[in-house]
C-alpha cells in the first residue's frame, strides 16, 4: 500500500533540532507515496496510481472527519487492483482501519465482502485480519470461509496474534505503528493517536542518552517521522501536540516542536 521513503530524523542535542544527521528510518508516509506518488518515490517501471486510487486514498486518510460507508468496498478493491496490498504490513493497516469501523457497525463486514467485483486473495486476507481484529463473534467461521489451503501460514499467524489492536506492542517492530494509524484514520479516536505520540516522544530522551543503537530508538524515530509528515494535514494531530507541549520534559518538547515545524 505504501512505498516507504527514507527520512532522516535527528536532533543536535542543543538548541533547535536538525534533520541533517543520518539516522535513517522508514517513515509510514501514509498516502504520500502510493496514493499521491511522485517520480522521486515511484520506481521508474511502476505506473503511477490512478486518479481514482488517489481519491480513495484521501477518503481513507480523512475518513474520521467525513465518514461515508458507501466508499469503503470500492476503497478495498482499488487498493487491491493497484497493487497496494502486496505487502503484509499494508494489508494489516487496512485491516485495522476496517476493523475499527466494523466493531461499531458489524453489518459493514458483509458489505465489504459481497460488493463487486469479487475480492482477490490479498483482499480476502485483509478481511480475514479485519474479522480477527474486530473481534467478530463468528470471526473463526468467517476467516475459514475467506481462506484456503494455501493460507495455512496466515491461519497460524492469526491464531498467534492479539485480537485487539490495543494489544499489539508498538515497540515490537516499526510496522506495528501502521495498525494504530489505520485505526486512527477510521475513527479519529485519540487513544490511537496518543499511543503514537507517546512512542514518538521517546526519541528525545533516547537520543540524549546516546541509545541510538537500541530497537526502541528506530521505532520512536519512525513514529516521529510519520507524525512530522501527517501533522500539517491534520488539525487534530497538531492540536493534540500543542496541548501536550507545555506538559512534557524539554527533550520530549523538542520532538514536538520539530513535528510542528517550530
Amino acid at each position: 500500500m505504501f512505498i516507504l521513503p527514507q527520512i532522516y530524523l535527528s536532533f543536535s542535542g542543543k538548541g533547535r533540532p536538525l534533520w541533517d544527521r543520518l539516522v535513517p528510518v522508514f517513515c509510514c508516509v501514509l498516502l504520500l507515496s502510493l496514493y499521491l506518488p511522485s517520480p522521486v518515490l515511484a520506481a521508474p517501471s511502476q505506473p503511477y496510481a490512478s486518479k481514482k486510487m488517489a481519491h480513495y486514498a484521501r477518503d481513507m486518510e480523512f475518513y474520521y472527519l467525513e465518514q461515508r460507508p458507501e466508499v469503503l468496498p470500492g476503497m478495498l478493491r482499488a487498493f487491491e487492483r493497484e497493487g497496494g496490498l502486496a505487502k503484509a504490513e499494508n494489508r494489516l493497516m487496512l485491516a485495522a482501519f476496517y476493523a475499527e469501523l466494523v466493531q461499531r457497525q458489524p453489518a459493514l463486514f458483509d458489505s465489504l465482502l459481497t460488493a463487486q467485483p469479487p475480492l482477490g486473495r490479498q483482499g480476502r486476507h485483509v478481511l480475514a485480519w479485519t474479522a480477527h481484529l474486530a473481534q467478530l463473534p463468528d470471526a473463526d467461521r468467517r476467516i475459514l470461509g475467506l481462506l484456503d489451503r494455501q493460507d495455512d501460514a496466515l491461519i497460524r499467524q492469526l491464531e498467534r496474534s492479539p485480537r485487539r489492536i490495543s494489544q499489539w506492542d508498538i515497540w515490537a517492530e516499526p510496522a506495528v505503528q501502521q495498525l494504530y494509524w489505520g485505526a486512527f484514520m477510521a475513527s479519529g479516536n485519540m487513544a490511537w493517536l496518543d499511543t503514537l505520540i507517546m512512542a514518538a516522544l521517546r526519541y528525545g530522551p533516547l537520543q540524549a542518552a546516546g541509545r541510538q543503537k537500541e530497537a526502541a530508538f528506530a521505532i520512536s524515530a519512525a513514529v516521529a517521522a510519520s507524525l512530522y509528515e501527517l501533522a500539517p494535514r491534520h488539525a487534530r494531530i497538531r492540536q493534540r501536540l500543542e496541548a501536550l507541549l507545555p506538559t512534557v520534559q524539554e527533550q520530549e518538547a523538542e520532538v514536538i516542536r520539530t513535528i510542528l515545524r517550530r
